[in-house]
């Protein structure tokens, strides 16, 4: 994979700026919905974050209050403060909510990793997912239904992700999760999540086909499935596979699937240290991103997993060698735009 120099990065400025310059001369689109996800904590915390999310967005995902973990302290109950009030925020301000995630392999309360039958694991997971859908049902109209299934490096014969769902249920984790959020909200909107889907790389065309492997297992069983979510964590230093996901995006369009994008943002620790240099390169990444998933499909919406470098992963899990804070969100750490959040505005207004 090619990786970004100063100067393609002033190249990819360059190239920016012109396009913005010329956004007016751009066809008009259907606008596409734009959000972010919420943490709970700095959303009671800081007032400049709250504001935020009510100014830029029309969507909240929140980012880890409705997973097991936050949900599930321990066996007999549910602990939905966090989830209440971050979903209430939203419906006081007319936003759209999406539901992350009913199941995923991490994120999971110590007793849920104790469990070891299958009826067991089985009626944890129903349980579980008929609580929740069933609490937000009119509430919310999306669900992320299985996060993070398809291995890191899948094979077509070994596709899955080792989990407890797995070792327990094997791929039919996936078909009750599924049958469980449909039976409880028929009209819910049900999505498998993952990630790795946009470089050019032989295991990210590997991960795409059990993508779409695991989506055509579904329907042909008649199980719902609306739509593919795509976490779009990019790395600055990486290309974007541009005919790869356009073919991609033709593919799921066969199956009758929708397209989101869910966790985007940018891992900018290989990129330059200048901030300019670094933002301007990494709106372009992003840029190039959406052109190549637009150019084929709409996407449903687009979330940014975060809205300000103030509160990232990002910095934490790939931090850079000279110490500097990343900038891996639209919004810099004192809510002001960045080059990225000008692309963003281009989708959401229709523009893009």
């Amino acid at each position: 994979m090619s990786r970004i120099t100063r100067r393609d990065a002033l190249a990819a400025a360059a190239g920016l700026t012109a396009g913005l310059a010329a956004g007016g001369a751009r066809a008009s689109r259907a606008a596409i919905p734009f959000g972010s996800a919420a943490q709970i904590e700095m959303f009671r915390a800081d007032p400049r974050y709250r504001e935020a999310l009510k100014t830029y967005c029309s969507v909240i995902v929140p980012m880890n209050d409705l997973k097991w973990e936050a949900l599930r302290h321990d066996r007999t109950g549910f602990d939905f403060s966090g989830a209440d009030e971050i979903i209430g925020f939203a419906r006081q301000n007319g936003q759209a909510v999406r539901g992350h995630a009913l199941l995923w392999g991490e994120a999971l309360p110590p007793w849920a990793k104790e469990m070891s039958t299958r009826a067991e694991a089985e009626r944890e997971l129903v349980s579980h997912i008929e609580t929740v859908v069933d609490r937000y049902k009119g509430r919310i109209a999306t669900w992320d239904v299985v996060n993070e299934v398809i291995a890191h490096e899948p094979t077509l014969e070994k596709p899955y992700r080792d989990t407890i769902w797995q070792r327990l249920l094997g791929p039919d984790h996936i078909e009750i999760a599924f049958r469980a959020a449909a039976r409880v909200d028929p009209k819910a909107r049900l999505v498998i999540n993952d990630y790795d889907f946009e470089d050019p790389d032989p295991r990210i065309a590997i991960r795409r086909e059990v993508a779409l492997r695991i989506i055509r297992r579904l329907k042909d069983k008649g199980i719902p499935v609306h739509g593919l979510g795509m976490q779009a964590h990019l790395y600055g230093e990486r290309e974007i596979d541009s005919h790869g996901l356009r073919q991609f995006m033709l593919e799921l369009g066969k199956l009758d699937i929708d397209v989101e994008v869910t966790e985007l943002d940018v891992i900018d620790w290989k990129l330059p240290a200048d901030p300019a240099v670094r933002d301007r390169a990494a709106a372009s990444l992003v840029s190039t991103f959406l052109d190549a998933v637009v150019s084929a499909r709409q996407p449903r919406a687009i979330v940014t997993w975060g809205l300000s470098d103030r509160y990232s992963w990002i910095a934490e899990t790939f931090p850079r060698r000279d110490g500097a804070k990343a900038r891996p969100l639209p919004l810099d750490t004192e809510y002001k735009p960045k080059p990225m959040m000008k692309v963003l505005d281009r989708y959401r207004r229709g523009l893009g």
